[in-house]
């Protein structure tokens, strides 16, 4: 099964949005590192993420696999930056192709776990990798607009290319 399709299979159970708090605490640092343009390749429209970058003045290519955008189908990115909730079970594969893309990204991803694979941990010895952490746990909302409270892992903003450390620790918090 490609990844794109198991993506599409594991929706049900892996869809969860970013509320406003979330998205507001890695904003600043895209618009410090002087981004006009970003790509949102896991949101649709109405994302916190493309309403909020749109809502600065920034231009913003947003797709979802659900409305035929798949991120696996780009050859080259469509922003300077990707800023993203994707599927945390695909993290492995966004990484990488990422990775490949060469483009600087800020992806929440659940903390658990995150060095605990080989192929992982071979991944970031060979590429930059910086880590956001919040104070707090960041909560998500459902796709049936159900709220997740305190769900029972820390996440985190992943990311390269967007800070100078490799961990900063916010002041935002959950």
């Amino acid at each position: 099964m490609s990844i794109s399709a198991d993506i599409k299979k594991s929706l049900g159970g892996d869809e969860y949005y970013s509320p406003q708090n979330v998205v507001d605490m890695i904003t600043p640092y895209i618009l410090r590192g002087g981004y006009k343009k970003v790509w949102c390749p896991f949101d649709k429209e109405d994302s916190k993420f493309v309403t909020t970058f749109k809502g600065l003045g920034l231009e913003v290519a947003y797709g979802h696999i659900e409305t035929g955008q798949d991120f696996f189908d780009y050859s080259e990115p469509q922003g300077e930056i990707v800023v993203s909730n994707p599927p945390f079970s695909k993290r492995d594969a966004i990484f990488q192709r990422l990775y490949d893309m060469g483009v600087p990204f800020a992806l929440v991803m659940n903390f658990n776990g995150l060095f605990d694979s080989k192929r992982r941990m071979r991944m970031f010895s060979k590429n930059r990798v910086e880590i956001l952490v919040p104070c707090g746990r960041m909560k998500f909302i459902h796709k049936d607009n159900s709220e997740k409270n305190n769900p029972n892992f820390q996440s985190v903003y992943v990311c390269s290319g967007l800070f100078d450390e490799q961990i900063v620790f916010s002041d935002t918090e959950f």
